[in-house]
């Protein structure tokens, strides 16, 4: 028997062992198209929030060539977000765009609608050029925040360089400033490539527990990265979505922790090994999870800790499979969503949990 024929053997005993093996519940990978097809019930899908803002850059540094795709990081960037609109689900999210360099409303706050979303982009110059007012555009996003009610996701693209005025604060120490007086959540779409400037993109993406640094390249490879943070879907969901059907998505047995630890016991990393295996053997697979504590502690804390136990599946696959950031997709949700009464020892136990979820074939 050739090699070739092996490493197909090998793939479908993997595939056998996920398609059949011991039932569970686990988060749903789900795009506009599951719902909008009735696929899935809109009420199984819950989102995070209530407002979504998109910071776009369209300074002289998006000029620049990506060495990955060979094309401009600006149209790279128009790509990206149409792609994201087009598949973000409708769940009655408030959207907002807005250009910061200089500042210029593209699509003032309103009901999301995909389609007038990306007619907004239009509006952008055709070609890149200016400096990057970074610290002026997050003045003026604060002025957006004060009018709005409820949890809002802002994602800024930014390369963490910006144009420094007299007496400014720098990025990190604003988002951190509007973090603590609004209920808000950056998702730094970053393209740094100088140390300075990665410094500066991460010190923006630690502003809470419920932010994050995307890497751009993951960003248009994944569009899955962006939109994953705004919704889960109730855990007793048992669907095969649209996309799952186009991407032949897998179930796989919850990941679960032990009270306020994030380490990975043995059997965890056992069954995170068959997951690695996959991927590897399906290299177009990609995999999302889905991080849970417990109601014990204050919310923020559980965040973080959710935010920890995920990022602990992530880096075990990350370094132990060779996987990139674009393939591994971790997402967090603090004590929402639980699969059992948080009033029993045994319950706890069962919502402190990553789930996971193969997709992309």
């Amino acid at each position: 028997m050739n090699k070739k024929s092996v490493q197909m053997m090998l793939a479908m005993l993997v595939i056998l062992i996920f398609a059949f093996g011991t039932a569970v519940q686990a988060g749903e990978i789900i795009y506009k198209n599951d719902i909008s097809d009735r696929v899935v019930p809109k009420e199984v899908v819950v989102k995070t929030g209530e407002n979504v803002i998109v910071m776009v850059d369209s300074s002289e540094s998006m000029a620049a060539e990506n060495k990955t795709f060979h094309k401009s990081y600006y149209d790279l960037e128009k790509e990206a977000l149409k792609s994201g609109f087009e598949r973000m689900p409708d769940i009655g999210y408030n959207f907002g765009i807005y250009k910061f360099t200089p500042w210029e409303v593209l699509y003032p706050m309103q009901k999301f609608d995909a389609a007038t979303a990306a007619d907004a982009l239009n509006k952008l110059p055709a070609e890149p050029g200016g400096k990057t007012p970074l610290i002026e555009g997050l003045n003026e996003l604060e002025t957006v925040l004060k009018g709005l009610n409820g949890k809002t996701f802002v994602y800024i693209f930014s390369d963490g360089g910006y144009d420094k005025g007299t007496g400014s604060i720098s990025p990190g120490d604003k988002t951190t400033e509007l973090a603590k007086k609004y209920d808000v959540c950056f998702q730094v779409l970053d393209y740094a490539t100088q140390e300075r400037d990665r410094k500066t993109v991460s010190d923006m993406s630690r502003a809470n527990m419920c932010s994050r640094n995307i890497p751009f390249d993951s960003y248009v490879n994944q569009p899955y990265y962006a939109i994953g943070p705004l919704y889960y879907t109730k855990w007793d969901t048992e669907v095969v979505t649209e996309s799952e059907t186009k991407v032949a998505g897998y179930k796989i047995n919850n990941i679960h922790f032990e009270f306020d630890k994030s380490d990975l016991s043995m059997a965890a990393q056992e069954e995170l090994d068959g997951v690695g295996k996959f991927l590897t053997a399906q290299p177009q697979a990609f995999v999302a999870l889905f991080g849970y504590t417990d109601d014990t502690g204050k919310p923020e804390y559980n965040m973080e800790l959710s935010r920890r136990r995920a990022e602990a599946v992530a880096d075990y696959l990350q370094k132990n499979y060779n996987l990139g950031t674009d393939r591994v997709v971790a997402n967090w949700y603090g004590e929402k969503n639980a699969i059992a009464s948080n009033d029993t020892t045994g319950g706890q136990a069962k919502n402190r949990r990553v789930e996971l979820s193969i997709g992309g074939m």
